[in-house]
């Protein structure tokens, strides 16, 4: 899979210079030395002056360069803790049954669930859904599955659902659908990636309503959006759960259903009556 870098790398490769491929290609030889290198160590092993990594992290839509090598390490901690949590959880299985234990994790994971997350901010969520004209989904690897997800159970309901993709026109073009009263709802897991940042920024300048579903707990990290939805996704050092943010996803479209009037529920019986159509 793709890091964020090589993926930000690449939608904006028509617009890198000479110098910025120079740097590009310092950073992705050799990633795991390159994600612990200063402003001007990298530029000094791309021969290029450190104001030149400034200006390329700020064209990937970081703050600055200690933002983007930020990135670059979340990304190697990502893919190395995963391989360090499957280990762990194969040592502290020994001779117990998979499944079991499995489903015991799962069910830890979603008792802190309410703890977490309140039914205040689901009906705030499924609120806002309800009035938006349209609702504009985002993620990211294993987000990017429950984005989707979403969509399909809202264009089912009856409402107009687009999921932002990585290709950069495509996104502009739909972003610019985007008006007052509109919704975003985006996933961030272990990390907000920029992109979030500037679908954030972009909602709030059409006055549209942002929502954030994360297992980020901190809010210093994260953009500033109207409604956050944050649950961690196991205990330190265990698999990360996709049964929580799914959770949550299912309890959304619930509380839709229950307060858009009968609406999804309408349009789930036209569809059924469509599907027999087509069967006949």
């Amino acid at each position: 899979m793709a890091s964020s870098i090589q993926q930000l790398l690449s939608e904006k490769r028509q617009k890198l210079t000479a110098t910025d491929r120079k740097l590009a290609d310092v950073l992705l030889a050799d990633p795991r030395q390159a994600a612990f290198l200063s402003t001007n160590e990298i530029a000094e092993r791309a021969a290029v002056h450190p104001t030149s990594a400034v200006r390329l992290a700020r064209k990937l839509g970081f703050d600055g360069y200690p933002a983007l090598r930020s990135t670059l390490q979340n990304d190697l901690f990502d893919e190395s803790a995963a391989a360090e949590r499957v280990r762990r959880r194969i040592e502290r299985l020994g001779k117990a049954e998979v499944l079991r234990a499995f489903v015991a994790s799962e069910i830890k994971a979603l008792e802190r669930l309410p703890q977490q997350v309140t039914d205040a901010d689901i009906a705030a969520t499924a609120r806002a859904i309800i009035r938006a004209g349209k609702i504009f989904l985002f993620g990211a690897g294993h987000s990017e599955t429950l984005a989707r997800l979403l969509q399909i159970r809202l264009q089912r309901g009856g409402y107009t659902a687009e999921i932002l993709r990585g290709d950069s026109r495509e996104t502009a073009a739909l972003m610019l659908q985007a008006d007052k009263g509109d919704v975003f709802v985006l996933f961030a897991f272990f990390a907000a990636q920029p992109r979030i940042r500037q679908f954030v920024e972009h909602a709030r300048a059409v006055k549209a309503k942002t929502v954030l579903i994360t297992d980020i707990i901190s809010p210093a990290p994260l953009p500033k959006v109207d409604i956050i939805l944050a649950a961690t996704r196991g205990a330190p050092g265990e698999a990360r759960s996709l049964t929580v943010p799914m959770a949550i996803c299912n309890t959304i479209m619930l509380q839709v259903s229950k307060l858009d009037g009968g609406r999804m529920i309408r349009s789930l019986e036209q569809l059924e009556t469509v599907r027999d159509n087509l069967k006949s």
